[in-house]
C-alpha cells in the first residue's frame, strides 16, 4: 500500500514537472509575410526556402530553430560553399566578400534584414567557431 502511494506520488510529480517545463519552453518567433528569403539555421545545417533570387533589395528572415546561438554571414564569392578558407586557430571560415552579418542569434529568434544583392554567387554560413566545418553552409545564386 505504501509503495503504491509512493509510486502514484512520483508519477504525479513527474507529470507536474513535465507540464511546467513545457509551459516554459519558448515558441519560435514568426517571420513577417513579406520575407523573400527564409534562412533556417539549426545544429548543424542551414536550409533556404529558395536557392535562387533576383538581384535587388531582398528581405531576409533568419530563423534559429536550433538550441544554441548561431551567426548569419552572407558572403559574395565564386568559391564553392564548402571550400571557403578556414582559420584553423580560430576554427572559423574567412569572410572575404562579406556583404551582411548578424551575430548572436539566440534560439527561437527570427530577425529580419534587408540587403541590396547584386547578381552573382553567394554563400550563407554560421561562423560560430566550428559550425562552418560541421555543415552550417549553403549556396545562394542571385540572377540579374
Amino acid at each position: 500500500m505504501i509503495a503504491h502511494s509512493l509510486f502514484r506520488g512520483i508519477n504525479l510529480l513527474a507529470l507536474v514537472v513535465a507540464l511546467v517545463l513545457s509551459s516554459c519552453a519558448q515558441t519560435p518567433e514568426t517571420l513577417p509575410p513579406d520575407v523573400q528569403l527564409v534562412v533556417d539555421m539549426k545544429e548543424y545545417a542551414i536550409t533556404l526556402n529558395t536557392a535562387t533570387l533576383k538581384a535587388g533589395v531582398v528581405k531576409i528572415g533568419i530563423r534559429n530553430l536550433g538550441t544554441m546561438v548561431h551567426d548569419f554571414n552572407l558572403i559574395k564569392t565564386d568559391l564553392p560553399f564548402d571550400k571557403l578558407p578556414v582559420d584553423n586557430a580560430a576554427a572559423k571560415a574567412t569572410t572575404d566578400g562579406l556583404v551582411r552579418q548578424m551575430q548572436n542569434i539566440a534560439p527561437n529568434r527570427a530577425p529580419t534584414l534587408e540587403v541590396n544583392l547584386a547578381a552573382g554567387s553567394y554563400v550563407i554560413i554560421c561562423n560560430v567557431a566550428g559550425h562552418y566545418q560541421l555543415g552550417m553552409r549553403v549556396a545562394l545564386k542571385v540572377e540579374p
